[in-house]
């Protein structure tokens, strides 16, 4: 249940920023990053199907394989955007790189190689299982390499940088890639690793990710975006997320509780009253935090 709505709330929030990007960006990174976006949405997307239909094994290998296919390309993608945005164009890398990527594309579509050959049941829930073999190895292989190799081109590019606000950039990126690479740990769990902290904690990562450039976004006009938005488009849309999760939280817990003690107008309640308690402290910080970010900008009208 948790990791089905920290999957939710994170597939809209890496939307809600790409979709700020692709509005309001004009340049090639842009695009190169909002891929990026796309494939953490996607990520989350895909295991919040997993999550909810989790006792259908047949279709969690659907989902593990739907979601391998955009995977494919991170480690190109996280490579072109940073020398790009740095304006350090490597283009015999980035094409080996690419053609890496594409190749594992074409295996995947076609059906010539498939990433996933089962599930594991553990006690928690059921999740893919992926072959030790060479082509399932290589690819974490590559995509922390290459991920390695951007956050070394960023740190030497904010050594040399004299502006404070483009270091301040660099280092929204360089945590934002941080995270994203850490919530690489949770693909252990695919490899028989029983550890079950470790799927919540990668999805909300993955949610940090789009949250962190985000907000720098908003706050430093990361990507050279100037957006000036009013406080009540915010309002709205964090209500509609709230309202969203909120629902969506209370029907998950119903459903557990009606498994324990069946089908009851009390465990409906009793749902209700536990998301309640949940989201009433979330919300006041929510609010709290929004009006610190838009404390010292100016309101479109």
């Amino acid at each position: 249940m948790i990791t089905s709505i920290v999957s939710l709330i994170g597939f809209l929030v890496n939307i809600l920023v790409m979709a700020l990007i692709l509005l309001h960006g004009r340049r090639k990174y842009h695009i190169l990053f909002s891929l990026l976006l796309l494939i953490a949405a996607s990520w989350d997307l895909g295991i919040l199907l997993i999550m909810i239909r989790n006792s259908y094994p047949e279709e969690i290998l659907i989902y593990q394989n739907i979601i391998s296919i955009p995977m494919n390309f991170l480690p190109a993608l996280s490579y072109h955007f940073t020398t790009t945005y740095l304006n350090q164009p490597r283009r015999k890398s980035t094409i080996v790189i690419y053609a890496y990527c594409l190749w594992g594309f074409i295996l995947v579509t076609t059906g010539m190689f498939k990433p996933v050959s089962g599930v594991y049941t553990y006690s928690w829930g059921t999740v893919a299982r992926y072959d030790p073999n060479f082509g399932n190895l290589s690819w974490p292989i590559v995509t922390y390499l290459t991920i390695i190799i951007s956050c070394w081109l960023l740190l030497e590019a904010h050594k040399r940088e004299p502006s404070p606000l483009t270091r301040r950039h660099i280092r929204y990126i360089l945590i934002s890639f941080t995270v994203f690479t850490v919530a690489h740990l949770k693909i252990l769990l695919t490899y028989g690793v029983d550890l079950a902290f470790l799927l919540p904690l990668g999805m909300l990562l993955i949610d940090s990710f789009g949250a962190l450039i985000g907000v720098a976004i908003l706050k430093e006009k990361l990507f050279d975006i100037t957006v000036l938005v009013r406080e009540g488009i915010i309002y709205s849309i964090l209500t509609a997320v709230a309202i969203f999760a909120f629902d969506f939280s209370q029907h998950l817990i119903g459903m557990s509780l009606e498994g324990l003690v069946g089908r009851s107008e009390y465990a409906r309640y009793i749902a209700i009253a536990v998301v309640v308690v949940i989201f009433m402290p979330v919300k006041q910080r929510v609010e709290r935090s929004v009006r610190r970010l838009l404390s010292d900008k100016k309101v479109e009208l």
